[in-house]
């Protein structure tokens, strides 16, 4: 469990996850005030955002365009969408599970984590044997990492979400707003409700199917 529960599940309320800017402007109000009654679990293993936590603010659209064009590829509408209410956090992830507390960004931010953000793609191809090349000549989709290691896939309709763990790679959620909820809020809404965040799987080429 990632926070100590705080609200009554069910208790927090968003807009459809449709990946809309009013979407993110709600989310960015109700997860900023989440995170100030939050307290870190000493039992946890890994980073967990800290308490108090807030968002940078969005982009604008001349940074999208230096931000695209540094990665090397248009960013789909839910990804620019996102990134212009929100651009990471102002504390980094914090790990308490070791003798002293390490630091590292959870949601990625421009341009203050774009090394990061390099270092995080090339793990995941080089983990799976192949090359930018052979992504591009083989019509297999970019991914770019949203949140830990969740990446969104550049190339594919809908833009869904994958978690990546190296060549551990599983569906995750059907759209950013999606993955919003289940990272932050999963402890936070109804089980059923929870169970119902994903519901389409599209054919994912090589990434989920390596055949």
């Amino acid at each position: 469990m990632l926070f100590k529960k705080i609200n009554k599940p069910g208790s927090i309320k968003l807009p459809p996850a449709d990946d809309s800017l009013s979407f993110f402007e709600e989310f960015k109000r109700a997860s900023e005030s989440y995170w100030q009654t939050v307290t870190l679990e000493k039992e946890i293993y890994g980073y967990q955002i800290q308490p108090g936590s807030k968002w940078k603010e969005g982009l604008s659209d001349s940074d999208l365009i230096k931000f695209e064009s540094i990665m090397g590829f248009s960013f789909p509408v839910p990804l620019k969408n996102f990134y212009k209410v929100m651009n990471g956090l102002d504390r980094p992830g914090i790990d308490i599970s070791g003798d002293k507390p390490a630091f590292e960004s959870k949601f990625y931010s421009f341009p203050d984590d774009l090394d990061l953000i390099a270092e995080m793609i090339e793990w995941i191809y080089n983990r799976n044997k192949i090359s930018h090349n052979e992504i591009i000549k083989s019509g297999i989709s970019r991914i770019f990492p949203v949140f830990a290691h969740r990446f969104i896939m550049i190339d594919v309709p809908e833009n869904p979400i994958l978690s990546m763990w190296g060549n551990d790679i599983i569906y995750w959620a059907d759209n950013v707003s999606q993955l919003l909820i289940k990272d932050v809020f999963k402890h936070e809404i109804n089980s059923k409700d929870y169970q119902k965040l994903t519901l389409s799987q599209p054919k994912v080429k090589f990434w989920l199917d390596k055949g």
